[in-house]
């Protein structure tokens, strides 16, 4: 067969299974990211205060182990169960984690990563069963009393099943990462760390894996090296600090701010570009961080908690008493080693993000899309959200506050957590695909990449400005997928909310509005809107316009139009008149139905 014919089926195999790791490592990721300050808060009592601390207090120092054993494993399970279930999933996931926590002596962060998603589904699949079920007035008594049984059962089974099986799992884990400290083989972890960390998976291994496995060491030992597999900033800096001082062009003038941000904001983000404009650069990183992992294994140094984010303050702060400069000497190896290697590397190539490179989507180089109309609100994305989406998106402000730009919000979220109202979303270009329905800036460097200094002068240019009524063009969206009316409506409610027309809490209101009666019109469409009692929330009249070709499910009925409102005064009559008028002819309401084109929609109902 022509293997140029192969390619394709073959190139679709490893998208799609880089794309099945990656939300793998997200999830992981997901379950701690948002408890490290818990983790740090445990580390810094166990440093300061246990007997061997460096100010021990034996009163204070009570607090570890409960924190280790109860509150960390807790806050993992409701974490995971929110992400799978929403809060009601989370609150299940806790409870269920209980069963696993108390059932054995053994910390059970492995434990709850497994009960908080599955509690998380059980109840998403059990709300999904009952939805338009339940009698008017008994909805409080099925939530609680449903939410109350589903975490009961899961944390029994937890108690009497899951939990030996996950301690023997987790005794399994620990057995083998002992054996490699025994046998000084844990630097060999760098080697498949490091590729997964620049092209896959960034926070996931560290924060799904090494965390809750070096958590677990370090209860037991006091420390723990696989601590500073992921976090160590030298390698990365190393890089860095060859490209500054052999490259060229852009990739000279910009990475001395990055090494600076590598260096204390433990930003590691910030030279994966770097690697992946030149991929054998990931040799030196690797082999920077499997010396420095050497060092620490040949010296017995881990650290009592994790450094997060991986930044020399970070390990400094989570040395043990008296180790401190041991810490630092590994961070110094880690970068030595790295920038004596790529030093030929980058003088082969001294400005690969120069004007010579071939201009491709991957690198970031194709012309900016079209701006709508009026920006409002740009937000900068990045795998988790904290770190380089939120360097960039600090760094943006700067620049908007320098050129006299105002009234634009500019905010950072993760990838796959953008608000419907953002107008512009910056991303890198390796995450690009991840998102639908949005302008898309792509960019290779957070720091100093031109096309944000090309995004900055068009937004200096006078804006088009969108008619000031009810009805903003950002606000009409076509083609959604099907959800349930419960989500259509807070999607409107959320859009009112973001375009300044409603306070928060008026989404809330709209779903009260509609489990008194529907909002179903007939012919298609829904116009949902808040109760009587939400008035005092609405801050000028809104409309938004949500078209799903494939109907949403209210009742018995399908909508293909949602058409959300919320009037100023006695203004919603107003509105709802108009809106009437404009869909009492057939072939306008079909247009609107199904319209692939959003600016058609805005068009017709404006």
């Amino acid at each position: 067969m022509n293997p140029a014919l192969e390619r394709p089926d073959f190139f679709h195999i490893f998208t799609s299974m880089r794309e099945q790791i990656q939300r793998f490592g997200r999830s992981l990721s997901a379950m701690v990211m948002p408890n490290i300050g818990a983790f740090i808060a445990w580390g810094l009592i166990t440093a300061l205060f246990i007997p061997g601390g460096w100010c021990p207090n034996e009163n204070i120092a009570r607090m570890v182990s409960p924190m280790l054993k109860y509150l960390l494993p807790t806050l993992i399970a409701f974490t995971a169960g929110k992400n799978v279930g929403g809060y009601r999933g989370g609150v299940a996931g806790a409870v269920a984690a209980m069963g696993v926590i108390i059932g054995t002596d053994t910390p059970m962060f492995l434990g709850a990563m497994i009960m908080g998603p599955i509690a998380g589904w059980c109840v998403k699949r059990f709300d999904k069963a009952v939805e338009g079920k339940v009698g008017a007035g008994f909805e409080m008594l099925v939530d609680n009393f449903s939410l109350g049984i589903i975490a009961m059962l899961l944390a029994i089974t937890g108690y009497l099943v899951i939990g030996h099986v996950v301690d023997s799992l987790t005794r399994m884990l620990s057995s083998g990462v002992d054996w490699m400290l025994a046998h000084k083989m844990n630097p060999l972890l760098a080697v498949l760390v490091d590729p997964a960390k620049v092209l896959f998976l960034n926070n996931a291994v560290n924060h799904g894996i090494m965390t809750p496995l070096g958590i677990q060491q370090a209860a037991e030992v006091g420390q723990s090296m696989l601590f500073l597999v992921d976090p160590n900033p030298g390698p990365g800096l190393g890089i860095l600090l060859a490209c500054w001082a052999f490259g060229k062009g852009m990739t000279r003038d910009s990475a001395p701010g990055a090494a600076v941000i590598q260096l204390f904001g433990g930003i590691h983000e910030i030279y994966f570009p770097y690697v992946l404009a030149r991929p054998i650069l990931l040799l030196a990183v690797m082999t920077g961080n499997i010396c420095a992992l050497l060092f620490f294994t040949l010296t017995n140094f881990g650290l009592v908690a994790p450094a997060s984010p991986g930044s020399l303050i970070s390990i400094i702060l989570m040395s043990p008493k008296g180790r401190l400069f041991i810490g630092i000497l590994g961070v110094i190896i880690g970068t030595v080693v790295s920038f004596l290697l790529a030093i030929p590397m980058v003088k082969a190539r001294p400005d690969f993000n120069g004007e010579d490179e071939e201009k491709t989507p991957e690198n970031g180089s194709e012309p900016l899309p079209a701006l709508p109309g009026t920006v409002r609100k740009i937000v900068f994305a990045c795998d988790a959200g904290m770190g380089s989406s939120a360097l960039g998106a600090t760094r943006f402000k700067a620049k908007l506050l320098k050129n006299n730009i105002n009234g634009i919000t500019c905010t950072n979220c993760a990838v796959d957590s953008i608000p419907e109202d953002a107008d512009i979303v910056v991303c890198q270009s390796v995450l690009a695909a991840r998102i639908h329905g949005h302008e898309v800036v792509q960019i290779t460097n957070f720091i100093s990449d031109p096309r944000l200094d090309e995004l900055v002068a068009r937004l200096k240019t006078p804006q088009v400005l969108e008619e000031d009524g009810p009805l903003l063009r950002r606000n009409v969206i076509s083609g959604l997928p099907s959800e349930t009316k419960e989500e259509a409506i807070l999607r409107a409610g959320r859009m009112l909310e973001g375009s300044g027309c409603v306070m928060e809490g008026y989404s809330e209101s709209m779903l009260e509005r509609e489990q008194l009666t529907t909002t179903y019109m007939g012919a298609g469409v829904a116009i949902p809107h808040g109760t009587s009692g939400s008035k005092e929330k609405v801050l000028r009249s809104g409309i938004v316009v949500l078209q799903y070709p494939d109907g949403v499910d209210f009742g018995d009925e399908k909508a293909y139009l949602v058409i959300g409102i919320a009037g100023k005064g006695d203004e919603h009559l107003d509105l709802l008149a108009k809106v009437s008028s404009v869909l009492e002819d057939e072939e306008t309401l079909g247009k609107l139905s199904h319209s692939a084109s959003a600016d058609e929609i805005f068009e017709i109902l404006k």
